[in-house]
């Protein structure tokens, strides 16, 4: 009979996560880093795909090879639901590891996709809460949400220099893990060194843009004009709109992660492989992390680019902090996220720990805060709970909440699919993180989408709003012209 998991650490010392991707072809990569600190203690990759949850839109359904061939089995509830389940087959893994190595493994923290990798669309929020989505156009056709299960991780503890190896199997895909582990660890020290190989450098002095950038101008000045009629008329109270760019690229989605984790250091950086489509992103902004009995959600609305120098990074922080606009903007996201924790999360428990702080980024200045609220620890229902409750990101849709999505939903014309949805995890051990799909782009073939948008209130300047969208869109359009 197979067993049920295998832990094995090892030295991580002669490699890089990015490095260790590219050689094993990783199906699924996430990092964390921030411009200021360096990277964060702990990077994962996905190696081998056991199966695939997706939702559709008749329902979530499980999708696997066997013999050779797809098969696809349809399931009860929706894809949350079936990933929390999947989840709990390994809830004591890491505890177990490290009894069994009477505390010399220490894994019991480490951060263990009990349910695989994977988005979960913005439209997927008609599933979280009683909303009503305007029909729209599906150009993109990718499923509402996806995740891939994994057999094999790896996952790099950079403060030690470690790497586990962690091999597990499901009640719906069982391999042996001992021959896994043996295969992945033959696979890392073998003498083929070509994923050492310089990449292919840009040749491209000019992008390729296959969107109609006057009409998308037009209709996005529309929308903002047609929004701010909606907070005259006290509809909402602010609204975030976006707007699409395709462009025609036919660099590796690995290589547009490579240079974006380069270019763009970012707390969530994800490179996801689902075969037809990939995505890949560098999001400064969490959706919602639960934490041992802590949730959290960091809403970040302001917007400043960084300057030349320290001064002027600090010149531009006190403009940013001292804007009306962004203030007012930033204090409704407070209070929304406030209230999104406040449905689930212990009575009394929800504090601001983090009020409009400036946090710099690479290319950015950012107005941040932190809200926080106690909830059951180690509960994965309690924590995917909380997560619906905080989808979508305030930050991306508006307030209220509701009603700005379903306002947003009848003046765009195309569903957002990945865009402003969100990229995650559920944990072995009952936690949870997730990051908004921001600063992201989409690969179908050769045809790179990407996307973004800006909060919108009564004092907004329409053209000073596609302007911001387009600094947010050249922003992700430089990566194409690295090196």
């Amino acid at each position: 009979m197979p067993v049920k998991s295998i832990i094995k650490k090892i030295s991580g010392d002669r490699f890089t996560p990015f490095l260790l991707a590219k050689k094993l072809q990783a199906k699924a990569v996430l990092e964390s880093a921030s411009f200021s600190a360096g990277k964060d203690r702990y990077s994962i990759l996905m190696i081998d795909e056991a199966f695939r949850i997706v939702q559709k839109s008749y329902g979530a359904v499980r999708i696997s090879v066997e013999d050779g061939r797809q098969v696809e089995t349809k399931l009860e509830g929706d894809i949350l639901d079936n990933l929390a389940a999947i989840a709990k087959q390994h809830k004591s893994v890491l505890i177990n590891a490290d009894k069994k190595s009477n505390g010399k493994m220490q894994s019991k923290y480490l951060p263990l996709p009990g349910a695989g990798l994977g988005y979960l669309g913005y439209e997927f929020c008609a599933r979280c809460d009683t909303i009503m989505l305007s029909d729209q156009k599906d150009n993109l056709a990718i499923p509402e949400g996806c995740f891939i299960i994994g057999h094999m991780y790896i996952i790099f503890d950079h403060f030690t220099e470690m790497m586990y190896l962690v091999a597990l199997n499901y009640k719906e895909s069982k391999i042996d893990l001992e021959n896994a582990i043996e295969n992945i660890q033959k696979r890392i020290s073998d003498l083929d060194f070509t994923y050492l190989s310089e990449p292919k450098k840009s040749t491209n002095s000019e992008i390729e843009v296959i969107t109609d950038i006057q009409k998308t101008h037009d209709e996005y000045v529309e929308k903002v004009v047609k929004l701010q009629k909606h907070i005259i008329a006290g509809d909402i109270i602010q609204a975030v709109p976006s707007r699409r760019l395709q462009i025609k690229d036919s660099t590796s989605a690995l290589e547009v992660y490579r240079r974006l984790r380069q270019k763009n250091p970012s707390p969530y950086m994800f490179y996801l492989d689902f075969d037809d489509f990939q995505l890949v992103g560098a999001s400064p902004e969490s959706l919602v992390r639960v934490r041992k009995g802590v949730a959290t959600i960091h809403p970040i609305a302001g917007t400043r680019r960084r300057g030349k120098n320290l001064a002027e990074d600090e010149a531009l922080s006190t403009e940013l902090i001292n804007d009306p606009k962004e203030k007012a903007e930033h204090l409704m996201l407070v209070d929304l996220a406030r209230n999104d924790l406040g449905r689930v999360c212990d009575s009394g428990s929800i504090k601001v720990t983090k009020l409009m702080v400036c946090e710099k980024y690479s290319t950015v200045i950012h107005l941040v805060s932190e809200v926080t609220g106690k909830t059951v620890p180690s509960d994965t229902d309690v924590a995917v709970k909380i997560l619906r409750s905080s989808f979508p990101a305030g930050t991306v849709s508006g307030a209220p909440k509701i009603s700005a999505i379903e306002i947003l939903s009848g003046l765009e014309k195309e569903k957002r699919n990945f865009y402003a949805g969100s990229v995650g995890y559920l944990s072995v051990d009952g936690d949870l993180d997730f990051c908004i799909a921001i600063r992201c782009a989409l690969k179908q073939k050769n045809v790179w989408t990407l996307q973004a948008g800006g909060g919108i209130t009564h004092a907004s300047i329409p053209e000073r709003e596609w302007i911001e969208t387009c600094e947010k869109i050249d922003a992700m359009k430089t990566i194409f012209l690295s090196k």
